[in-house]
């Protein structure tokens, strides 16, 4: 367990699976290479990378910007304005409550948005625009995908094609 104080800090797991908690303040919290790495950020606006293994990270207060890197990843916005990228591979993304965006890029893979709150959250573009994409109906949920290509970027959970015309940034 690696544990942060109420400075600005800058902790790094490093083989193991490691816990990794920021403390107070505006902190840099990095993973590693292993499955189950755990990092979770307690006050502050804290930046969390998860490493090459299927990361947890979890945001708490702040406004943090959570980035999962390589990996089947979890990451928890919870509390604050939060902007979650999942990197490569399948992740789950729960914003949880402020005005948080989720990251789509082409290439990273499928990831599921759990919680996305119409007409607060954002679904941020990154080297994309609104026009390459397809939205599509699902029972549970809004899949988004790439016209010319068809490759999933992620499926909204609880949403409606129609709730995301004005959610695109």
């Amino acid at each position: 367990m690696i544990n942060g104080q109420s400075g600005n800090d800058i902790l790094a797991g490093l083989g193991g699976d490691d816990l990794i908690r920021g403390g107070d303040g505006d902190d840099i919290l990095r993973g590693d290479e292993n499955d189950r790495s755990s990092t979770v950020a307690n006050g502050g606006n804290d930046t969390l990378l998860g490493g090459l293994g299927n990361d947890s990270l979890g945001g708490k207060s702040g406004n943090d910007l959570l980035y999962g890197e390589a990996g089947n990843d979890r990451l928890f916005g919870d509390e604050g304005d939060d902007i979650l990228d999942g990197g490569l591979g399948n992740d789950q993304l729960f914003g949880g409550a402020g005005a948080d965006q989720f990251v789509l890029a082409a290439g990273n893979g499928r990831d599921s948005i759990r919680d996305f709150e119409v007409g607060i959250d954002f679904l941020k573009l990154d080297s994309l625009t609104v026009t390459q994409l397809e939205l599509t109906q699902q029972s549970n949920g809004v899949r988004i995908s790439l016209l010319e290509t068809d490759e999933v970027l992620a499926v909204v959970q609880g949403t409606q094609v129609g709730d995301l015309s004005g959610s695109f940034v």
